[in-house]
């Protein structure tokens, strides 16, 4: 055989296999359902085995349309800017912002360079959902859900990610409330510790993972474990429709994600005139506005509604109703790799992997933070952040004039540029959605000096930082049981902090003597302890008082409510106790209600502590929990090696069908703060499995 020819024929080999290569890309994985274990454990939590991770990704998409295929669908009619044709009007509003932000636009333009494994991955999540809803027609939706292409899948994902980043409180603010609030895809806070082996009283890294998010509906945390035969093997939180784990613990690490505050999105008022229609003025050009027509689909409307948006060289672009046009502009937008970054993380197995996977920048959101088996704790208030003009006319926090290319970002920082920690002397990590430089000991921690302050970042403590390090300070080793009751405690600090303009200080200085009607509703609140027990009374008193006094502030965000302000927030109390039960005299949980179904319980828990409850209305007189503590994962890497220690509770179980019997079946462990233990060992999960099946 010639030389020549050797040469040939390898490179003929070579050609051949990268055709395979692309060929495999394009079509879906094999996926043979036998093969594919499900086993849910004695709380209904899906346990996923099978030999690939698209046939895992398979498994995880049946077993989490048997526990919610409705929440489901409803992520997947929104990709597809057809969410309208089953919410009808009340799905309008976000129709019309996926169309508006153009997230399809995004994928197509990304799509071809994205990790092959990944889209595999999804293709594989994708086949279990359609396998699933075929041989379950009675649960589909309607006819505009299936089928679903990758493209319209990875769109519903920018959707979100841009969402998390400020889209939903952005476009209400612009458009004077004609549009509103983006219900259901909200992201509400979190808490997360990372306890480094030197100070933990026992000598093992730990982690607490625990997500502040709604309880129901899109953003609600599902369990699940996930493991195949290529490596993967995973336990932890994800979102309905979520093909793998957003955070959670593997054999070897773990981390928790937290919402960030850096300023991640910036809006422009863009220049123009009636001298030139279509037109907006950039550096003294007259450039034309793109535009483009939204077609709603809307359930109960017989015809298409179309809506005019547009396109500047900033972004997605509006017109308000008084004529004036504004773009957005944010990372998130311009980005479809979320989803591949985190695949990167459930599949690493060591801190350099993992490390590697945040550089590759593609989430724009969310503070990490991490631990593992080998002596390494991490936290790094992560985001996809713009190098910003410097100009200090700009205003980065405000509206930016949308008539130069200075305010026009193009390039974004590498991970190396944005605040985060590894081992601190003081031995721990946290964030409670506060201050990234005040995320340990004081003298540990970062100075804010040294970072770009057009980024935006939160430099004060909230409530629960406050907190946190008011428990956490005096110890000396932090225990596995210390670091539950500070993650479960109940109290605001000592001192109340009014980070956010509800600054009510004046409602512990209102004098009682001169307001007898209201004398023991003030009395109450001055004798408060600032625990938010289901049975406290000054609990109930403050927590009216929270979501009440926002209609007296109006924005005056730096403001504090005057004495008479506070007296007339007592009244309002005053009025709505006697009208609703006829006397004063209750506490958090006879007002404050966790529900389920036909069923309520009292609810302890307030906004701002450390196991936090947010309400809204409920019946009559009533409030109702609707997001705050909800999935809670506390992880231990024991100094000797082996699997993780795991210990989890979510709100209330794995099912949303009211007749399952995971239903509700975790709501009394939650509400006693109690936690059930959780393996990643298959043998230990296949033999305590109270069911396993294929998903077919």
């Amino acid at each position: 055989m010639t030389k020549k020819f050797t040469q040939f024929t390898l490179l003929f080999c070579a050609l051949i296999t990268a055709s395979i290569a692309k060929a495999q890309q394009n079509d879906n994985p094999i996926i043979n359902t036998q093969k594919i274990t499900i086993a849910r454990d004695a709380y209904g939590v899906p346990h996923i085995f099978a030999p690939t991770d698209p046939e895992v990704a398979y498994g995880l998409a049946w077993a989490h349309a048997e526990d919610d295929f409705a929440t489901i669908q409803t992520l997947l009619l929104t990709g597809k800017g057809k969410i309208a044709t089953y919410l009808g009007k009340k799905g309008a509003p976000i129709d019309f912002v996926v169309g508006l932000l153009n997230t399809r636009a995004v994928v197509d333009a990304q799509i071809k360079q994205m990790d092959p494994k990944l889209l595999l991955l999804v293709k594989g999540y994708l086949l279990g959902l359609e396998a699933y809803a075929k041989a379950h027609p009675k649960e589909v939706l309607n006819k505009h859900v299936f089928p679903i292409s990758v493209e319209e899948y990875l769109s519903s994902t920018v959707f979100s990610v841009a969402v998390f980043c400020g889209v939903d409180k952005a476009l209400p603010k612009i458009l004077n409330g004609t549009i509103p609030h983006l219900e259901g895809f909200t992201g509400e806070g979190s808490n997360a510790f990372a306890i480094h082996s030197s100070k933990s009283a026992s000598g093992e890294n730990m982690l607490v993972i625990n997500a502040h998010q709604p309880i129901e509906g899109a953003t609600a945390f599902y369990e699940a474990h996930l493991q195949s035969e290529e490596g993967w093997n995973i336990l932890g939180g994800l979102f309905p429709g979520g093909p793998l784990i957003f955070h959670g613990v593997t054999p070897t690490l773990a981390w928790a994600h937290t919402v960030n505050f850096q300023d991640k999105i910036d809006i422009y008022q863009l220049q123009t005139d009636k001298a030139h229609p279509g037109q907006y003025n950039v550096d003294g050009e007259w450039l034309t506005l793109e535009k483009r027509k939204i077609k709603l689909n809307i359930k109960g409307i017989p015809i298409p509604i179309y809506k005019t948006v547009y396109n500047s060289i900033y972004g997605p672009t509006v017109a308000t109703p008084n004529g004036n046009y504004f773009s957005m502009r944010l990372p998130a937008l311009m980005d479809a790799g979320a989803l591949q970054q985190w695949y990167a993380m459930n599949r690493s197995t060591n801190f350099t992997e993992f490390n590697a996977a945040l550089k590759q920048n593609h989430l724009a959101m969310f503070n990490i933070m991490y631990a593992d088996n080998k002596d390494t704790i991490f936290y790094i208030s992560n985001g996809k952040m713009p190098y910003r003009n410097a100009d200090t006319s700009y205003h980065w926090n405000s509206t930016l004039p949308g008539n130069t290319r200075a305010t026009l970002w193009t390039k974004f920082k590498p991970l190396s540029e944005l605040p985060q920690y590894i081992n601190p002397a003081s031995g721990y990590l946290f964030n409670t959605n506060h201050s990234p430089f005040l995320a340990t000991d004081e003298k540990d921690n970062l100075n804010p000096a040294k970072f770009d302050p057009n980024d935006g970042y939160e430099l004060y403590h909230d409530n629960r930082s406050r907190r946190a390090k008011d428990l956490i300070d005096p110890l000396s080793k932090i225990s596995y049981e210390d670091i539950k009751r500070i993650k479960f405690d109940k109290s605001l600090p000592a001192k109340i902090l009014f980070p956010y303009g509800f600054n009510a200080d004046s409602m512990f200085l209102v004098n009682e003597n001169e307001h007898p009607q209201l004398a023991s509703l003030i009395t109450t609140l001055k004798d408060w302890d600032h625990k938010a027990a289901v049975d406290s009374k000054g609990a109930l008193i403050y927590n009216l008082a929270y979501y009440y006094v926002p209609t007296i502030m109006q924005g005056r965000k730096n403001d504090k409510l005057t004495i008479n302000e506070a007296v007339s927030v007592y009244q309002y109390i005053y009025d709505f106790l006697i009208k609703n039960y006829g006397h004063t005299n209750l506490t958090l949980g006879d007002v404050q209600k966790l529900v389920r179904g036909d069923e309520n319980w009292p609810q302890g828990g307030m906004p701002d502590v450390l196991a936090a409850v947010m309400s809204e209305p409920f019946g009559n007189g009533k409030r109702k929990m609707n997001s705050g503590d909800a999935y809670i994962e506390f992880v231990r890497f024991p100094k000797n090696g082996g699997l993780p220690l795991i210990e989890s509770v979510n709100t209330f179980g794995a099912s949303m069908h009211k007749e399952s019997p995971h239903f509700a079946d975790q709501r009394a462990m939650y509400q006693a703060q109690q936690v059930k233990k959780m393996t990643l060992d298959k043998n230990e999960v296949l033999k305590n499995a109270i069911s396993t099946y294929h998903p077919e």
